[in-house]
């Protein structure tokens, strides 16, 4: 890597580094800015959290079409974290059509997250209970890291109610 793009890299992590520490100290509107100048030079950790603001209205007016457009970015510069946050907005909007295609596009990028997430879709549909069974397994499968401990758990437990149901 050249000299300058490792210094470019070092002050954007520096600069997301900022943000979250004024982030803990309540000061959202600076930590706000420093995400924005930081997304706006590519880091993808700050695309991902300039998302989030916006979809909380955190230092900013709340504004989804905002936050899906920083998620979005994440999401092609290759952060499935992106894919995912997007795909519980338009899950929380009601638009469930939207949320299966991000969540699939997190899974397709191996977001353990996503696939329990979207499993919890699929088991509360009628007739989904396979194709829930089969992402909680494929789940299951996924190394520490794509899926945490929690959510590695949260799968187990799912698909263990899932199969005493087909029992039944």
């Amino acid at each position: 890597m050249a000299r300058a793009q490792v210094d470019k890299t070092r002050a954007l992590e520096t600069l997301f580094g900022v943000a979250e520490r004024l982030e803990e100290a309540g000061d959202f509107r600076k930590a706000f800015d420093c995400l924005w100048a930081a997304a706006q030079l590519g880091h993808v950790g700050s695309q991902v959290n300039l998302g989030n603001f916006y979809a909380w209205g955190r230092g900013a007016k709340r504004d989804l079409r905002k936050a899906a457009f920083w998620y979005k970015k994440a999401y092609k510069n290759g952060e499935s974290v992106g894919a995912h946050n997007l795909a519980i907005d338009r899950r929380n909007q009601g638009n469930t059509r939207s949320a299966v295609l991000w969540f699939k596009k997190a899974i397709s990028m191996h977001n353990g997250e996503a696939y329990v997430a979207l499993a919890k879709m699929y088991r509360a549909q009628r007739g989904g209970q396979r194709a829930a069974e089969d992402l909680l397994r494929r789940a299951l499968r996924l190394g520490r890291d794509d899926i945490s401990d929690c959510d590695k758990e949260e799968a187990k437990s799912i698909l263990t109610k899932l199969l005493k149901l087909k029992r039944k």
